[in-house]
Order: C-alpha cells, then sequence, then structure tokens
C-alpha cells in the first residue's frame, strides 16, 4: 500500500473542489462500496483533508442506513508508522456494517484488514472542547471490537484526502457479546492480544490511542464541530487500531483477547 504524507500536510488547508465534483466523486465512492470493486487511484485527484470530507459527506448521503456512530483512524503510532500519517480522522458507521461475532461473508469487500479497536458508547451528547474526564462522564459503555478496513482505492493507493474521502476506511465493525462499564476499565490499561489461525501476530494497549480512547472521543468532538456535528446519546465511536493492520485472508480466524473485556472472533469465508 501507498500512502503520502505529503498530502496529510495539507490537512489545514481549504477546499480545492466545489460541491459538484465532491458529489460526483461521493457517487463514485459509493457505487464502489456497493459493487465491491477498487477504484483506479487516478479517480480522485489530489485531494485536501477538507475535500476528502466534503466527499465522505456526499457519498454518506447515498447511504440507505442511518449512522450509528463514528470510527477514528490513524490514532495510534503503529497505524501512522505504517501508513505514513501523523494525524487522526475519522469515518462513520452505518447501521447495516455493524456485525455481531463468528463468521463474516467478505465476499463484497476488495482487499480487508483488520484492527482491535476500544469502542465507547455515549449515554449522553458531548460538547466541543469536552475533555477526557468528559467523555468517560457521558460514556455509557464499552465495547471491545474488531474493525474491518478496507479500502475502496485499488491497492491501498492512498492520500491523506483519499482515505478521508473513503470513509476514512470503514466497512464493517465486529463486536462480542460482552459490553464493559466505563467506570470499571481503565481504558488506557486495557490490553489485547491477537491471534490469527492459532499464532500470536500483535499485541496492543489503549494508551497507544492518542494516550487514551477518551482523547480519541474528545478529539473527534471537536473534529466535529468544525463542520457542524455534534456527538449524540446513542453514539458508538470506535477509537483506533491498538496495533498494526492485521492481514485477511480468505480461511483465516482471528482472535482478539482483550484484557478485561472478553474476546472477539472473526472468520473469514
Amino acid at each position: 500500500m501507498v500512502f503520502s504524507r505529503f498530502v496529510l500536510q495539507m490537512a489545514s488547508m481549504a477546499r480545492t473542489i466545489d460541491d459538484a465534483t465532491a458529489d460526483r466523486l461521493g457517487a463514485r465512492l459509493a457505487d464502489a462500496y456497493r459493487d465491491g470493486t477498487a477504484l483506479d487511484p487516478s479517480t480522485l485527484p489530489d485531494l485536501t483533508v477538507a475535500d476528502g470530507y466534503a466527499i465522505q459527506r456526499a457519498a454518506a448521503d447515498r447511504r440507505t442506513t442511518d449512522t450509528v456512530g463514528y470510527k477514528v483512524g490513524f490514532t495510534s503510532p503503529a497505524i501512522q508508522n505504517e501508513l505514513g500519517v501523523d494525524a487522526p480522522a475519522y469515518g462513520r458507521v452505518f447501521a447495516d456494517t455493524v456485525r455481531s461475532e463468528g463468521p463474516l461473508d467478505a465476499a463484497d469487500l476488495i482487499d480487508p484488514k483488520l484492527e482491535p479497536e476500544l469502542a465507547i458508547r455515549l449515554g449522553d451528547p458531548l460538547d466541543p472542547s469536552a475533555t477526557p474526564a468528559d467523555v468517560l462522564a457521558a460514556a455509557d459503555a464499552v465495547v471491545p471490537v474488531i474493525e474491518v478496513v478496507d479500502s475502496r482505492v485499488g491497492g491501498w493507493t492512498l492520500t491523506a484526502g483519499s482515505a478521508v474521502a473513503d470513509n476514512a476506511l470503514a466497512a464493517r465493525v465486529v463486536h462480542g457479546g460482552r459490553i464493559g462499564d466505563s467506570a470499571d476499565v481503565d481504558l488506557s490499561l486495557e490490553g489485547v492480544v491477537v491471534r490469527r489461525n492459532g499464532e500470536r501476530v500483535a499485541t496492543g494497549v489503549g494508551a497507544d490511542v492518542l494516550g487514551s480512547p477518551a482523547r480519541v472521543v474528545a478529539w473527534l468532538a471537536d473534529a466535529l464541530a468544525e463542520r457542524g456535528e455534534r456527538l449524540t446519546a446513542g453514539d458508538l465511536i470506535s477509537t483506533g487500531s491498538l496495533t498494526e493492520l492485521i492481514d485477511f485472508d480468505p480461511g483465516d480466524t482471528v482472535e482478539v483477547r482483550f484484557a478485561s473485556l472478553g474476546s472477539v472472533t472473526v472468520a473469514r469465508d
């Protein structure tokens, strides 16, 4: 996969494309998601991150199910180093992408990979400029998840702008049967061990995502406010991978065991 650090440095730049272009490119990405077909990287021009969010919004408007939360990506050193980025980004989680653990039908995915994550569910709305303490006060649950990420841009040949446009690479969110009380889980110290086909392939800890998953949610509250949006009660926010990307090939079974939240297992047909 290819990811340009140079483009990420343009994150603060204004949009360079108009609404019609954003709408057209959003339609192309929505079609690629629906059909499970990759776009040629040349389909997306050089984009600022502001362009990417405009395209993401246009693609989201074409989805037929509700948004149930958000995913924040590029929050850990492992992922930032692997993809060559140095700032978080967010995407949207749609109701039809949430799955229970077990076999996963990946027929309509392109080149999926896995990320073990801690997700926070809000019991109350969250204002911009929230502190990590405010996040914990608003949270009503911690959910162990495996996020399935995928690139609708062929070969994972991405820039920061195109990755944001592609809904921050969101594809599926797989959850286990156990939900933790946010008051009882030390998010920074919660660790994971990942086994792929029985072999341990990665470990991580909650502090690897911006120091704490609560800080990730606080970042998201501010990032959404910049675009006129707000976190509300019931939103589920996955806070970024605790490890490097995990390969997920046909026939693979991946188990993610959390220190206090049990395990989540997914198998690819």
